[in-house]
């Protein structure tokens, strides 16, 4: 760590020119200051955090799926005892089929965020592709969503559980999160910014001033899901700890 001799910040990452006014750090080296001057390190960060999340979702998925795995496996060999044998093979090939798609899921997400981690500008596009299609996949989703309500409200009209119909406040406020989210992404991904970060001869930059390193903290794209995922966390606990709580009585 050092302190800028011109705004007297300390620095912990950066050590050739100052995180805050970008004055040059005591004793670096003229010529590597002038290529760190030439980092967009916040669109770095962006990046990593979008790295970050393809890949922890690409291990997270993974695990979900072996333990999936394993417990279909379990009962797959519980029926094979009796007479369901026929179709308990059926459904073995059929599982085996999905375990295809989610390998192959697995480990695309995760090479992609491997390499939006290194700047690759064949990553860049196909995040923003397939941001594209969740942007799609959620509209479809919210549709599908008002159309069911709408059903349900129609089926129970006449009793008093839905007088007034279920609400969509819900589904809405998702929807609402998703597609701002989903546009964030591709706006980022999108800029003329972020093209240049791709670019063969910022990665040269990148690769020649490497003991500058952009942080995960200062982007909403890490800081924003790890706060989610971090609530949604501690609200499972606490359900998982409720349901303990009612079955002992």
């Amino acid at each position: 760590m050092w302190s800028c001799d011109t705004c007297g910040r300390p620095n912990h990452r950066n050590p050739l020119i100052c995180e805050t006014c970008g004055a040059a750090a005591p004793g670096a080296s003229p010529d590597a200051v002038n290529m760190a001057l030439q980092r967009d390190l916040a669109m770095e960060s962006h990046f990593r955090g979008l790295a970050f999340w393809y890949r922890v979702g690409a291990i997270l998925a993974g695990v979900t799926f072996l333990a999936a795995f394993g417990l279909m496996g379990s009962l797959f060999m519980g029926l094979g005892r009796g007479s369901l044998h026929g179709t308990n093979a059926l459904m073995a090939g059929a599982f085996g089929y999905v375990a295809f798609f989610v390998l192959a899921f697995v480990a695309g997400s995760y090479v992609l965020g491997h390499f939006l981690a290194r700047f690759s500008n064949g990553a860049r596009i196909a995040a923003a592709v397939l941001t594209m299609f969740g942007l799609v996949g959620e509209v479809a989703r919210f549709v599908l969503t008002c159309m069911a309500y709408s059903r349900v409200a129609e089926l129970y009209a006449d009793t008093s559980y839905y007088a007034s119909g279920p609400s969509l406040l819900g589904p809405i406020v998702l929807f609402i999160l998703s597609v701002m989210w989903c546009l964030a992404i591709l706006v980022t991904l999108l800029s003329s910014r972020a093209r240049q970060v791709c670019a063969p001869a910022y990665r040269t930059i990148v690769a020649r001033t490497a003991q500058m390193r952009a942080s995960l903290w200062k982007t909403p794209f890490f800081v924003i899901p790890l706060v989610g995922s971090s609530l949604v966390a501690l609200f499972m606990m606490r359900l998982l700890f409720m349901v303990r709580g009612y079955s002992s009585y």
